[in-house]
C-alpha cells in the first residue's frame, strides 16, 4: 500500500511539472510546418488511355499556380519555390502590319476596308458612320465655257455618297446626282459663257451632310469660278481673214514672179529680131551684117 501511495505521488509531481513547462513549437524556428501535399497514387491507366503519364519522382508547382501565403512566410521555403518555377520566356514581338495603299485623291479608289480585308493591311484613322463627315477638299477644277470638271479629296470621314452643288452668283443652288464613295471627279455642262459660279462638294452619311463655305479657302469644299467667254464666232472669223490674206499674199507673188519672166523674154530679143533690124533694149541691128555674110 505505501508503494502505490509513492507512486502515485510520483505520477501527480510528474503531471504538475508537466504543466509548467512551455509549449513546445512544431519547429526550431517557431514556424509552423507547410502543410504537406497529397500524393495521389496513380492507379494503373487502362489500355488505349492517351492521357500522360505523371512521375511521381518529380512533383512541382505549376508556373500559373501562385503559392498561398503560408508556404512564403519562411525565406528558405521563397527560394525554394524562385527555384522550382520555370521563369516565361517572352515571345518574339509580332511585327507590325503595313499601312493599306489608299489614296484619298484617286478616282474610283476602293474602299480601305476591302483593302484591310483582303491583305490585312492598317487603313487611316476615320470618323465613324454616328458623325457628319468632315468637308472634302477640293482639288483642280478645269473651266471651259459651257462646262467645268472638279476633282476633290476624300475626307477622314465615313462618306456613303457625294454631290456637286453649284449656283451663279445672285442664282439659286442647283444639285448634281448622287455619287458613291469611290467617286473623286465629276464633270458638269449646261453652264452660262463669261458667267460667276459656287461651286462645293458635299460629304454625305447616314449622320448628316459635311458643311460648305463661301468659296475662298484655298483647301476647302467650294470654290468660286467665271467660265470662259464665247470666243468662238470671233475665232471663225480671224481664221478666216487670216485664209484670205494669205491667198492673196501667194496669188500676188505668184502673177508677180510669172509677168516678170515674161517681159524679160520679150525684151531681150532674139536672133530673127536682129537680123531683120527691129530695134531692141539691147540695141539696134546691123544692116550690113546680112550682106557681109553673103561675101
Amino acid at each position: 500500500m505505501p508503494g502505490a501511495m509513492q507512486i502515485a505521488a510520483l505520477f501527480l509531481v510528474g503531471a504538475w511539472i508537466l504543466t509548467l513547462c512551455p509549449r513546445a513549437s512544431s519547429t526550431s524556428m517557431g514556424h509552423p510546418l507547410p502543410i504537406p501535399l497529397k500524393e495521389n497514387r496513380l492507379s494503373p491507366q487502362p489500355s488505349g488511355s492517351s492521357a500522360p503519364a505523371v512521375n511521381k519522382e518529380r512533383t512541382s508547382l505549376p508556373a500559373s499556380v501562385k503559392p498561398s501565403q503560408e508556404y512564403l512566410d519562411d525565406d528558405d521555403d521563397y527560394e525554394d519555390y524562385l527555384l522550382t518555377v520555370e521563369p516565361r520566356t517572352p515571345g518574339s514581338p509580332k511585327p507590325l502590319p503595313r499601312l493599306c495603299n489608299y489614296n484619298h485623291c484617286q478616282h474610283l479608289q476602293v474602299p480601305c476596308v476591302e483593302l484591310s480585308r483582303a491583305s490585312e493591311c492598317l487603313c487611316p484613322g476615320i470618323t465613324g458612320p454616328d458623325l457628319a463627315p468632315e468637308p472634302p477638299r477640293l482639288q483642280t477644277v478645269h473651266v471651259s465655257e459651257t462646262g467645268a470638271s472638279l476633282r476633290w479629296c476624300a475626307p477622314s470621314s465615313t462618306v456613303q455618297e457625294y454631290r456637286l452643288q453649284y449656283q451663279p452668283v445672285g442664282g439659286a443652288f442647283v444639285s448634281g446626282p448622287a455619287l458613291n464613295s469611290t467617286f473623286r471627279l465629276m464633270e458638269v455642262s449646261g453652264l452660262l459663257p463669261s458667267q460667276e459660279y459656287l461651286f462645293c462638294i458635299v460629304a454625305s452619311n447616314q449622320a448628316g451632310s459635311s458643311p460648305t463655305d463661301d468659296g475662298t479657302r484655298e483647301h476647302g469644299p467650294c470654290r468660286l469660278i467665271r467660265t470662259s467667254a464665247r470666243w468662238m464666232p470671233y475665232v471663225y472669223i480671224a481664221a478666216g481673214l487670216a485664209a484670205a490674206l494669205v491667198l492673196v499674199t501667194i496669188s500676188a507673188l505668184v502673177w508677180h514672179f510669172c509677168f516678170r519672166n515674161k517681159r524679160k523674154d520679150l525684151h531681150r530679143g532674139s536672133l530673127d529680131n536682129i537680123l531683120d533690124g527691129e530695134p531692141g533694149l539691147q540695141g539696134a541691128a546691123n544692116s550690113s551684117f546680112r550682106s557681109e555674110e553673103q561675101l
